[in-house]
């Protein structure tokens, strides 16, 4: 694996295709990210539990009537989550092993609608009030990122869309190799957003996922010591899991504050959430070069794993 510091680097959507459908076997872990550290149910459900503050504050102005649509579903824990409370939920991936594993989830569940695609290109009926992007963007070139915000802006013209992605402090990181990904800072999501004719409304650092960042770096570490190399990744990662959850307030939130107080930048990625709503963009904003920074109107708190994502098979 090789990382470049700019978007030169095109993404090989095959790749990323192929990485999710082999992960599609652990579909749940997989969508977040947690089946390669061997973390526990408990990790992902801590995260979720997190995560769920932001969703359910930024989604609470929906009626029961409402259209959600959840873009990169994975194996459907928020579409779930959403089928209990809004009246019409469409779920879109191009994973067919994660989609499989989202219908055996949703099974009964009339009000949902899975479809397996390509976000950019998908027939899909209807206008939104809601649209989730759970980790999606990571993994497109910065072109049809934009050209799927514009799509989604056109689904949801008087909606909320929110999107969960993982980056880095500033700048931007394309991994090559087996696994491909575009991690973005949240200036230049907020670049990208405002090319797409978005603005962004609020940002919003995912504490559940830096608690399991943390646990991710730690396994990565504890791993490479010859004592524990060896020993199967559910060894490491569900002791270590225990140990941070009983020393959560310092391990969790005292250590990784003090670490970013002295600029060290551990972990090394960071993930936020981001709220965007259509709206006029200052003629400046719009059509940035790739390095521009757009600021939020609003900004709360600082700083993959994400479901399978929605990708076109080739570019």
């Amino acid at each position: 694996m090789s990382a470049h510091r700019s978007e030169g680097h095109h993404l090989d959507y095959e790749l990323v295709r192929s990485f999710w459908e082999e992960a599609a076997h652990d579909a749940e872990s997989a969508s977040y990210m947690a089946h390669e550290q061997g973390l526990p149910r408990d990790c992902i459900e801590h995260r979720f539990a997190l995560e769920r503050v932001v969703i359910d504050r930024w989604f609470a102005g929906l009626g029961p009537t409402a259209s959600v649509l959840d873009v990169g579903c994975g194996a459907g824990a928020w579409t779930e989550l959403f089928a209990q409370r809004y009246g019409r939920i469409v779920g879109v991936d191009a994973s067919a092993g994660m989609l499989a594993a989202a219908r055996r989830r949703l099974d009964g569940q009339r009000n949902v609608e899975l479809v397996q695609g390509d976000a950019l290109t998908v027939p899909l009926d209807g206008e939104f009030q809601g649209v989730l992007l759970g980790g999606l963007l990571m993994y497109l070139d910065r072109a049809d990122a934009v050209a799927l915000l514009v799509r989604l802006g056109q689904l949801a013209p008087n909606g909320r869309i929110i999107l969960r992605e993982s980056g880095i402090r500033s700048g931007v990181e394309v991994q090559t190799g087996s696994y491909q990904v575009v991690y973005r800072s949240v200036q230049e999501y907020e670049a990208v957003a405002a090319e797409a004719g978005l603005r962004v409304v609020a940002v919003e650092r995912n504490r559940g996922y830096v608690h399991m960042e943390i646990a991710v770096a730690l396994v990565n570490l504890a791993r490479r010591l010859p004592p524990i190399a060896r020993r199967d990744a559910a060894a490491v990662g569900g002791p270590l899991w225990r140990l941070l959850r009983a020393t959560a307030p310092v391990a969790l939130e005292l250590v990784p504050r003090a670490i970013g107080a002295v600029g060290l930048g551990w972990p090394h990625l960071t993930n936020h959430f981001l709220l965007l709503e259509r709206g006029t963009v200052p003629d400046g904003q719009r059509h940035r070069p790739p390095d521009a920074a757009v600021t939020p109107s609003t900004y709360i708190g600082r700083g993959h794993a994400g479901a399978a994502q929605v990708r076109r098979a080739s570019q």
